[in-house]
């Protein structure tokens, strides 16, 4: 099997056009693919994809140069914060705001923003892959269906749309790479929330694929270890139940099930969780003030929702850091890389496991 995320398809760079043989989801006339240089990132507008203050928003690409893995293609969510009343959205600014466009994709310097996908190091499992990078400035871990309006003295609106950014992305993805092999969905922080969120999506677009998740320190700890009011407001500003509900009822009580929803649901498919045991970042965002207790958490989440399951482990690393990715070279636990561990994940092989407990 080989590494990285979603194929491409016939192995070229922006994937053939024509009928969709991959058996997933199709809307009439095809979308237009997403076309950019091998090798090269390219930004890309994307009509319906838009950020918090209604200005356009797209993708960035990078398709696969060639080579081993060149049929295999990462979609990753890009993380900035939460918000969710008009305190965290406006005054506290917790999460990151629009606009994000071409200018900004090209002013964050995308070489070492991407470092996780560096194609230069051999022993990244991600260099021979297609990538797709979904930039963020939604504020609803990129799950919102809902423009809020919030009370900054008078009503200002919130568009908390980042569920409807990633319905509107996927004709595109799926007219570009239209047989993948294996479709990796990744994310970190607010990303990884959003990519499990999203995740099911995915695999329903593309249900003949190898699938795996990634999460980087997005940990959705049991009960109230995201604090109820929170959870409360997520569901009434974001209408989240909107994409939790029909997958896990249970969830709005604890957004915890969603993992053993989503093994239960894809039993072949890999899931993967990055975390260091006291994430600073997780702890202020969820109320937590005490490192102990934020690893207390983890660990409880480790031991009750991803250990008993078939295909879900985690990589867990000491101390408070937030994300993991970006040092997947450096980074090691159990013994090995970050990197190492995520090559094991995508080849299947029989020692990758749960490490850093």
């Amino acid at each position: 099997m080989s590494i990285g995320v979603v194929l491409l398809a016939s192995g070229l760079a922006c994937g053939g056009g024509g009928a969709r043989s991959d058996g997933g989801p199709s809307d009439g006339a095809a979308a237009p693919r997403l076309s950019g240089a091998p090798g090269v990132w390219t930004w890309i507008d994307v009509p319906g994809m838009t950020c918090d203050d209604g200005t356009p928003t797209g993708v960035a690409i990078n398709p696969a140069p060639g080579g081993p893995g060149d049929l295999d293609l990462v979609v990753y969510f890009m993380g900035g914060g939460a918000c969710w009343d008009a305190s965290t959205c406006f005054v506290l600014n917790t999460a990151v705001h629009g606009p994000y466009g071409r200018a900004q994709w090209e002013a964050s310097g995308a070489p070492s923003f991407a470092h996780p996908f560096d194609r230069a190091r051999a022993s990244n499992p991600f260099r021979g892959a297609s990538i797709v990078i979904v930039p963020y400035c939604t504020g609803d871990f990129h799950a919102g269906n809902n423009v809020a309006t919030y009370d900054v003295l008078g009503p200002r609106p919130y568009r908390h749309v980042g569920r409807l950014n990633v319905e509107a992305l996927l004709p595109r993805v799926r007219a570009t790479w239209q047989a993948p092999e294996h479709v990796v969905v990744a994310g970190s922080s607010a990303g990884g929330f959003g990519a499990t969120l999203n995740y099911a999506l995915f695999r329903d677009t593309f249900p003949r694929a190898d699938m795996s998740l990634v999460s980087d320190a997005g940990p959705m700890l049991e009960g109230d270890g995201l604090p109820a009011a929170e959870r409360a407001a997520w569901y009434a500003m974001w209408h989240l139940g909107d994409v939790v509900d029909p997958l896990c009822a249970g969830c709005a009580a604890d957004l915890s099930l969603m993992y053993p929803t989503l093994t239960t649901r894809h039993p072949l498919d890999r899931m993967a969780l990055l975390t260091s045991l006291q994430d600073e970042v997780i702890g202020a965002y969820f109320l937590i003030p005490l490192a102990a207790d934020v690893e207390l958490r983890m660990r409880a989440l480790i031991a009750d929702r991803i250990a008993p399951t078939a295909n879900f482990r985690a990589f867990v690393i000491p101390g408070t850091s937030h994300t993991l990715l970006g040092g997947a070279d450096t980074i090691t636990s159990g013994g090995m890389t970050l990197e190492t561990w995520l090559s094991r994940m995508h080849t299947g092989d029989a020692s990758w496991m749960t490490v850093g407990l």
